[in-house]
């Protein structure tokens, strides 16, 4: 018996700081309305394959903090480096009914959880319940009569949080295999580094750099875009300086009149590396950071 576990994905709740005014009704610590930017004008630069303007702001500003997260680099971080593999086997012995768990937990708060799935074995007849529990929620993922059945509750979900549990209530005449650590849940999964939830640590360093680069995604966008409006139409050489203002990876006026100094987001990339220096050389020999003699940050510019 195949399960998938509807699980809500992770949120890195870092991200929710920007918008526009008048979004959702959501007051924002930080508008691109300070960079031109309103509601009012993306509902014009939204094309057909954008709904709403709303759409154009949230997609922009999603894929703004993705960009930045990537273009930093740091040396000495295990950038997406697995720590720890989670693995175990059933071995041919049973165990009776009863409540059995298997918990997981992590070192640092830039780690991650991830599992694949979990497998139980049934033999006989048992009521099985199936849940996991985060930050002390509960959730069920599987919970039915099981008569000689094999259950797989296919999970592919990254857990953000410092103790994970899977949970196994049985209730019958029936028994459950037994696991290599003494449990009944088989299981696959990682401890992992995160470097996106190292960057959310210090998301006020890099809030300007997303609003400078989703200000030259959604501007950038209009270039391109199908709608037919006086903004697009009479503005777009005007928008094209403004996005290469912006940012000099969308800089795309001809030879003579390209930009020659820097970008404002490229800029602030600069400023975020020398924020950061201080902070990773203090977190040498620490979780997820190699123990090198010499360790500074490096930040490749796009």
């Amino acid at each position: 018996m195949n399960v998938e576990a509807n699980i809500k994905k992770e949120k890195f709740t870092c991200r929710d700081v920007i918008g526009v005014r008048g979004l959702c009704d959501i007051d924002y610590p930080y508008n691109l309305d300070s960079l031109g930017i309103s509601l009012s004008k993306t509902s014009k630069l939204a094309d057909s394959s954008m709904i709403t303007g709303r759409e154009l702001v949230q997609e922009s500003v999603e894929f703004a903090w993705q960009q930045v997260m990537k273009d930093l680099r740091i040396d000495g971080f295990m950038v997406n480096g697995v720590r720890r593999i989670y693995t175990n086997k059933f071995i041919d012995d049973d165990l009776v009914e009863g409540v059995y768990r298997a918990t997981f937990n992590r070192e640092c708060d830039i780690e991650k959880l991830f599992f694949n799935w979990i497998k139980l074995n049934v033999s006989g007849t048992l009521n099985v319940t199936i849940s996991v529990v985060k930050d002390g929620v509960e959730t069920i993922l599987f919970s039915d009569d099981v008569v000689d059945e094999k259950i797989k509750v296919s999970i592919d979900n990254t857990f953000l949080c410092d103790e994970l549990t899977f949970k196994v209530v049985a209730i019958g005449v029936g028994m459950l295999q037994k696991t290599s650590d003494n449990g009944v849940i088989e299981y696959l999964g990682n401890r992992a580094c995160s470097d996106q939830l190292f960057y959310c640590k210090y998301w006020e360093y890099l809030v300007q750099a997303v609003m400078y680069k989703a200000a030259a995604v959604i501007l950038n966008s209009s270039i391109f875009s199908d709608r037919y409006n006086d903004l697009i139409i009479y503005q777009k050489s005007e928008i094209a300086i403004r996005v290469a203002q912006l940012d000099s990876s969308y800089n795309l006026l001809n030879g003579e009149n390209r930009l020659a100094s820097q970008s404002l987001y490229q800029a602030e990339i600069e400023n975020i590396n020398l924020k950061l220096k201080d902070v990773i050389k203090k977190s040498r020999c620490q979780c997820c950071f190699e123990c090198d003699n010499y360790l500074e940050s490096k930040i490749t510019l796009p």
